[in-house]
């Protein structure tokens, strides 16, 4: 069944609506906290949403409307600065939410979200989806859970960007897309494409251009990484990627 972006399903869809029960993140998501009859009353609310690489789902600064599952796709978060340039603080995969949840009404996105590949989103109005925060506390509960990985998460960044070498930004980035590509540990050769281009990813982890090619290339001099084409990467060993990256 095809839906087209933007198209509010209907209420009637039976205890477990086929959109929600062929979801490939239906269970690693927040959605995962909930029985069939829960997931039809979110269902309810929902709409998909698709978006094309370079596409803006929000801009920094407009106003909280909308909250989101990213379904399919990745997406890049931007925060600008007064000299009108832009860092990327951090990447949404499948299963990511998006949204702050009981936050103040009036409160501003703080960051730029764009599409960097093809992007699939199940959309939430914010009024409607925090009335079944209350309703349901086991969406609640994941959803701190959820919050409070994000910021162990942003506490780990810090450190690769404030104590990491060169070599180990780039291995921590990669093995950060391979295990939420994955989205679990990593075990044998793990293949996947990096959704990021050179640029990006130099200005993601505090490097330049030149320094993360030349670690790349190291990196698979030394047997821990191949690639196909510009951006697909195969890794061989996760244990020594993880000691690559430092952990």
């Amino acid at each position: 069944m095809n839906y087209e972006a933007d198209q509010t399903f209907p209420a009637d869809l039976g205890a477990e609506p086929e959109r929600c029960a062929t979801c490939a993140v239906r269970n690693s998501s927040l959605c995962g906290a909930l029985s069939s009859d829960e997931i039809n009353d979110l269902n309810k609310l929902s709409r998909p949403k698709s978006l094309k690489p370079g596409q803006t789902f929000v801009f920094e600064g407009d106003q909280i409307k909308d909250f989101a599952n990213v379904t399919q796709g990745v997406a890049k978060l931007m925060r600008g600065s007064e000299d009108g340039r832009e860092q990327i603080v951090g990447l949404l995969f499948p299963s990511d939410f998006i949204g702050g949840p009981m936050s103040d009404t009036n409160q501003d996105e703080p960051y730029t979200i764009e599409a960097v590949s093809p992007l699939e989103l199940c959309i939430f109005p914010r009024d409607g989806f925090e009335v079944l925060l209350e309703k349901y506390p086991a969406l609640e509960r994941k959803l701190l859970d959820r919050t409070l990985n994000e910021l162990q998460l942003a506490r780990e960044w810090m450190v690769l960007l404030g104590r990491k070498t060169a070599q180990e930004r780039v291995a921590t980035f990669i093995m950060h897309v391979a295990e939420k590509m994955r989205n679990h540990g990593c075990q044998g050769t793990i293949g996947f494409d990096l959704p990021l281009g050179r640029a990006d990813i130099a200005d993601h982890i505090g490097l330049t251009i030149e320094t993360v090619s030349r670690q790349i290339t190291q990196l698979r001099k030394e047997g821990v990484i191949d690639m196909q084409g510009a951006r697909h990467i195969l890794a061989y060993d996760a244990d020594r990627l993880r000691d690559y990256a430092g952990f």
